[in-house]
């Protein structure tokens, strides 16, 4: 490789965290990890903000050096990766990483252009540095979370209007297993089973859902999701009424006491 071709970075933090130097994967200790994920994760900051935000049950005193000691780490195992500025941190200009082509693919989404049906599979395992115990980290997690959701979401919706059912179950469920409680994600995935002609599937994800938001929240679901069902569960009260009229169906044998016939 020539001395003037730029190194290639490639970060990844959804699903697991690996760092690549052209396309190579590095063993990265988790105090050089943690500094790393931070500023791909929030962008150049001064030296302050992130020791104290990596650091902060320690004296200002004591981050600093944590800090020092980590961009020495860095510098010396992974020269290039770091942006040279004074005071203010970055990683090096135009590292890819995969927390931004994941935004980037979502942005396309809300704006109704078309992305690989891959991208729903993508979205569900697409949790951001899984297992981290950091409290700095939550509001990211969260809102990677939300716009995971959020896109999967649009993608049944869109699906869904565009008559491809299956494309728009698969996004559906996946909205679903993210988020249980969510009324939205229920309320497409049952316009969804119903177009398809799916009413078992469609009563078995509602009484799914019944006992999800009983059990979770002691509530009923809304009227919203109610009148949606409404058709079939007033067909089930009529075919049992009718089958109380009629009495038991020819062929099996009713007994209220045990037989040893």
């Amino acid at each position: 490789m020539s001395l003037n071709t730029p190194v290639q970075w490639n970060l990844k933090m959804l699903g697991y965290w690996c760092l690549e130097r052209d396309h190579q994967p590095l063993t990265v200790a988790f105090r050089q990890q943690r500094l790393i994920a931070a500023l791909a994760l929030r962008g150049g900051r001064r030296r302050s903000y992130i020791a104290g935000l990596l650091w902060p049950n320690r004296t200002d005193a004591q981050a600093s050096g944590s800090l020092r000691a980590c961009l020495w780490n860095i510098a010396h195992q992974l020269p290039g990766l770091l942006h040279p500025v004074s005071d203010t941190l970055a990683l090096a200009p135009g590292i890819t990483i995969d927390v931004d082509e994941l935004r980037g693919t979502i942005s396309l989404v809300d704006t109704g252009a078309s992305v690989p049906q891959e991208f729903t599979a993508e979205l569900r395992a697409a949790d951001l540095l899984p297992g981290w115990d950091e409290d700095w980290l939550l509001p990211d997690q969260d809102r990677v979370f939300r716009q995971r959701l959020a896109a999967l979401e649009t993608l049944a919706e869109t699906y869904l209007a565009g008559g491809q059912l299956p494309a728009a179950l698969d996004a559906a469920t996946a909205a679903v297993a993210l988020d249980p409680l969510l009324e939205s994600a229920q309320r497409s995935l049952l316009r969804i089973h119903l177009a398809a002609g799916n009413n078992g599937s469609a009563m078995r994800s509602y009484r799914t859902y019944l006992a999800t938001l009983q059990q979770e929240c002691g509530v009923c679901p809304s009227a919203r999701i109610t009148e949606l069902i409404r058709p079939l569960l007033q067909g089930q009260e009529r075919g049992g009424q009718e089958q109380t009229l009629r009495g038991p169906v020819p062929g099996y044998r009713v007994s209220l006491h045990p037989s040893f016939e």
